[in-house]
């Protein structure tokens, strides 16, 4: 049976880091990396659209979910500087967008990949790919890893980053949080994130494939709880798009609904102004065409029907009042909205082991002596931009660090 100093369960963005910054501190051949997939970093690869959206230079626990106040210390502070800091050992250049996003100067997912198996493959960690890790119990001073293969490896200590249960075509995630409470560790109820929302299809199947854009605010208990502007992608049913993604986080496993402001650079007025002049000047135009020069031809022709313009109704037989109603629908189109279900779509788990159950300076176990956790199968969970990976990098480097520091029998 192979022994190692250090077994790091999971090789994906928070497993590679925490390989990375352990073998640094520690002789060659003494951690090993285990991963389940025939490849490391298979969901990194697909991140950010294949660009790699590194982390966010506008940082902190306002972007973040669960745990939050356990967590500000971290993200609080110069946590950027300290994940480009490792970028930059790497030799991974960095480019930075208006709105923060920090991205691989290549925009290119697989390089970020390439520079972090190099690094750790010349610090001497050995890659244990097809090792899916089924059991991981106490033994001898340190612990007993065993592999749905039958393979065996004693390790002193353990950090387990085997991600959540989001795009599971990429990621094992669920066996991490067995494997968690194997060693004592609770797990709150776990849940998709940043994912689309449901939607009545009689409002989103009509406009399958359309996308506009819009101010998407989000409305709970009687309030606006969010908003973010961007583009809206209707489906089947569904809602989606980045900035529906971000609404998804805040809606938690609620009903509610989406506030789509189709008009941004109108005031409702200046809407009803506009109409009321087309009507004076095309009073022969159908009224099912009143908002053509305005919105998306589909999504127009939606709101119409739904207003009742239907049929070879002229645009001159529309009222005043039903003017304002329609400039009224274009600024604030209501969607009644549910969290979609399916782990399919889903970017991230929200959920997973409480931060009270670790010591998040180390990510030690408070637990288990010996266990180090990191990444998503943590309770926090990020809007999107980068928040998630930053994460990732952030509990890596801390997991790595303190096991390769910590006294090993």
């Amino acid at each position: 049976m192979e022994r190692v100093r250090l077994a790091i369960v999971g090789a994906g963005a928070a497993g590679l880091m925490a390989a990375y910054a352990a073998a640094r501190r520690l002789p060659p051949g003494s951690v090993a990396l285990l991963e389940g997939n025939p490849k490391p970093g298979k969901k990194l690869l697909a991140t950010g659209n294949g660009r790699c959206n590194l982390t966010n230079t506008h940082m902190g626990p306002a972007h973040y979910h669960g745990d939050v106040e356990a967590a500000g210390g971290m993200l609080a502070g110069d946590s950027v500087g300290r994940v480009l800091g490792a970028f930059s050992r790497l030799g991974v250049l960095t480019r930075t967008d208006e709105e923060g996003r920090v991205y691989p100067y290549s925009l290119q997912a697989s390089a970020v990949l390439r520079a972090l198996w190099q690094g750790c493959e010349e610090q001497g960690v050995s890659l244990l790919c097809g090792f899916e890790t089924t059991a991981a119990q106490p033994h001898k001073g340190g612990f007993l890893l065993s592999s749905k293969a039958g393979g065996r490896l004693w390790a002193g200590r353990c950090v387990l980053a085997c991600g959540g249960m989001a795009s599971p075509r990429h990621s094992c995630g669920e066996k991490g949080y067995g494997l968690a409470q194997s060693l004592g560790h609770t797990i709150t109820e776990l849940r998709p994130s940043l994912t689309p929302l449901s939607c009545p299809r009689k409002d989103a199947a009509p406009l399958k494939g359309m996308r506009c854009k819009a101010r998407a605010a989000l409305w709970a208990a009687g309030r606006e709880v969010w908003a973010e502007s961007g583009e809206v992608l209707f489906g089947d049913g569904t809602v989606s798009g980045i900035c529906i993604f971000q609404l998804s986080a805040r809606l938690g496993g609620r009903q509610g609904e989406v506030v789509l402001d189709l008009a941004q650079d109108f005031t409702a007025q200046g809407l009803t102004a506009y109409f009321t002049s087309l009507q004076r000047e095309r009073p022969a135009l159908l009224a099912r065409e009143l908002f053509s020069g305005v919105l998306n031809l589909r999504v127009g022709q939606h709101l119409a029907k739904q207003l009742g313009f239907v049929g070879e109704r002229p645009l001159g037989s529309l009222s005043s009042g039903e003017l304002r109603r329609a400039a009224g629908m274009a600024k604030g189109w209501r969607l009644p909205v549910g969290p979609c279900t399916s782990w399919e779509g889903a970017q991230v788990t929200a959920g997973g082991v409480p931060l009270a159950e670790v010591d998040c300076r180390t990510m030690g176990s408070k637990k288990q002596p010996g266990l180090y956790l990191a990444g998503e199968m943590l309770d926090l969970d990020g809007d999107c931009g980068g928040y998630n990976l930053h994460w990732a990098w952030l509990t890596g480097l801390a997991a790595g660090a303190a096991a390769a520091g910590a006294s090993i029998t």
